[in-house]
């Protein structure tokens, strides 16, 4: 693996990828309540804009429930955009501040992430930290329970990534969950490094993480070589399915009932998804990461 030149939001690093559509990428860079406008359509200059996914009341304070004194009744309407100028956890919750001078839970806007939003500034003063671009960290998921459990913790963190507008992004994604891809240009040629989402196999190893704390490897080709071979004649809920020869081109989960989620081109805000599974497009044999 090559060196990295200076990390910052300009900088591009360079890496050397195992060949195929989903290489391995590794990181490359790592409040007072005023008067409320009750129209939902303030919009100040330092604001990031996110669509509301439900009618959404805004809050004078910080972690107060819906129907807190004083709250403004579906200030942000569904589909609308809501104007973030700061984010600030209260407890394990990510909340928004809006330029409306109130406060709205963070996971009922679509931000593209479950995470801090790249660019939008901490209330506390400071910012976020640079985007990252490649393979990022998050912290593991839990281990325990039987293996029906950690499996539904892995497709449970699997499938809230559709519908999130996530773009296909090379070398993007990782155990934090999405991220910009690399600066290296993908086998077709694109280059995804002002792109958010994930690679195919980003995809996979955050579900496996963050559902059940296992490490499954970035890298296409490597997950199918790690664990135990299963056919797709008999998958189950969780497994691992492949393209290309010695998976090295491609890697979705097998939801059961005939379906996969995948990060999976054409690149669009509808990249991370599921599709019905078609056993002649992939390999005859998938993997079982959890026994």
């Amino acid at each position: 693996m090559s060196s990295t030149k200076t990390i910052g939001t300009t900088s591009r690093p360079r890496r050397r990828l195992r060949r195929g559509i989903c290489g391995v990428a590794v990181v490359s860079a790592l409040a007072g309540v005023g008067a409320v406008s009750t129209g939902g359509a303030a919009h100040a200059a330092d604001s990031h804009d996110f669509p509301a996914k439900v009618d959404l009341n805004g809050r004078l304070n910080i972690g107060e429930p819906a129907d807190a004194p004083g709250h403004i009744e579906n200030q942000y309407l569904q589909g609308t955009q809501v104007p973030v100028v700061c984010q600030q956890f209260a407890g394990a919750d990510l909340w928004d501040k809006t330029a409306d001078n109130t406060w709205v839970p963070d996971k009922y806007l679509t931000t593209g992430t479950d995470g801090r939003a790249p660019g939008v500034p901490d209330c506390n003063g400071g910012t976020t930290t640079d985007p990252v671009h490649g393979r990022n960290d998050g912290p593991a998921g839990p281990q325990d329970g039987t293996r029906d459990e950690k499996i539904a913790r892995v497709l449970d963190a699997a499938r809230p990534q559709v519908g999130q507008g996530l773009s296909y992004s090379w070398g993007a994604g990782g155990k934090g969950g999405p991220s910009f891809g690399i600066a290296d240009a993908s086998p077709g040629g694109y280059n995804d490094y002002d792109v958010f989402g994930f690679d195919c196999s980003g995809f996979t190893l955050y579900a496996y993480w963050k559902g059940a704390g296992v490490d499954i490897t970035d890298y296409s080709g490597t997950q199918y070589d790690k664990f135990p071979k299963v056919s797709t004649s008999s998958l189950l809920p969780g497994d691992l399915v492949f393209k290309g020869a010695g998976g090295s081109d491609h890697v979705g989960i097998y939801l059961g009932d005939g379906q996969v989620a995948q990060a999976a081109p054409p690149r669009g805000t509808d990249s991370v998804r599921i599709d019905t599974f078609n056993p002649g497009e992939w390999l005859d044999t998938g993997v079982r990461p959890i026994a």
